[in-house]
């Protein structure tokens, strides 16, 4: 009974693979230019590198490797310009299970934003984001129904399959609007939506006209400095795709080793959970601009049994960057002043 829920296991793993699942990173808040192109250019300083690792079900399988680099930078900031230009590119590499399943995507971003007051405290955000996307599996990797040999997989029999491609590629666009403010030197906060897979390519290895779905995203958070050295960061994220959703919230506070001083000197840390699936502790530290989040998933869904619990990790390291002086009014997104 235990070989075939394994052999079971394996092919919803092979279909999964197949039918190719996005990209995403339990630190949607160190994410930006994957959650919403609207981001690109908005956060406290002139410029921003980042980059992104997750680990997922070593416990299980072949772990998913995801790995992502981004970079962006504010134009236009000037004291008389009620808006700022935002530009910028990233990477993203992610490898999957038994096959290799690789993807790869090249983006470039832009993003207009708009300030609707003189004080410069509230903004209003669009967003635009082209991807090259290309894809690659090991056929000879794989496991198949016809090589099982009624003891075990023989992957010297045939898997009788035919007219698959070992890679492909396409184009894509993603859509983005934001509305960011800061309200006083207490709150602040922001709304993000954002809609992916806007030209709907063919999304197949055997050449089918299986199209991706569009996938829609909102998300809102809040800064709130509780005392001149705590300040907390509650938020959540909501993204759907067909028939699958995906919902995660949760709170972040940063505590600032000394309040009087001007240089960056914080340790963070908070929980948050992906409903029906993990919850992750995250902690992290900030120094000079540096910001480094570490969390692990604790899976919790139907899959505990085998995975024992034991979900992702993911690491995350921001720099901020700054030619002169930071521009007035603009709050570091996603979670503000984080």
């Amino acid at each position: 009974m235990n070989r075939k829920i394994i052999i079971v296991f394996i092919l919803i793993l092979i279909n999964s693979f197949l039918n190719a699942q996005d990209i995403h990173f339990s630190q949607y808040y160190a994410s930006p230019m994957t959650v919403n192109p609207a981001y690109t250019g908005m956060f406290n300083g002139t410029y921003r590198v980042g980059a992104n690792y997750r680990n997922q079900w070593a416990s299980v399988s072949v772990p998913y490797k995801t790995f992502a680099a981004y970079a962006d930078y504010g134009l236009l900031h000037r004291p008389f310009n009620k808006y700022f230009i935002g530009t910028g590119f990233s990477m993203v590499n992610d490898v999957a299970g038994d096959g290799d399943l690789a993807t790869t995507k090249l983006t470039g971003n832009g993003a207009f934003h708009y300030a609707l007051d003189g004080a410069k405290n509230y903004y209003l955000s669009i967003g635009l984001q082209a991807s090259y996307i290309q894809k690659k599996i090991d056929w000879n990797k794989l496991y198949f129904h016809s090589q099982w040999s009624d003891v075990d997989f023989d992957q010297n029999i045939s898997n009788f399959e035919s007219g698959y491609l070992p890679s492909f590629h396409y184009f894509d666009f993603q859509l983005g609007a934001l509305y960011s403010f800061t309200a006083n030197n207490i709150i602040g906060g922001y709304v993000s939506t954002s809609v992916s897979h806007a030209s709907r390519h063919a999304d197949s290895f055997y050449g089918d006209n299986f199209k991706l779905g569009g996938r829609s995203q909102l998300s809102a958070g809040f800064n709130v400095n509780a005392t001149k050295a705590l300040t907390l960061y509650p938020s959540f994220y909501f993204q759907n795709q067909k028939n699958a959703s995906e919902f995660l919230a949760g709170a972040m506070a940063s505590f600032k080793i000394s309040p009087d001083d001007n240089e960056s000197n914080k340790i963070y840390f908070g929980t948050y959970i992906r409903l029906k699936d993990a919850w992750y502790p995250v902690a992290g530290y900030e120094f000079s601009n540096i910001r480094v989040l570490l969390n692990y998933d604790i899976n919790y869904s139907e899959l505990q049994p085998a995975s024992s619990g034991r979900g992702a990790l993911e690491l995350s390291i921001q720099y901020i960057g700054n030619f002169g002086s930071p521009p007035k009014g603009i709050i570091d997104m996603p979670c503000p002043r984080f």
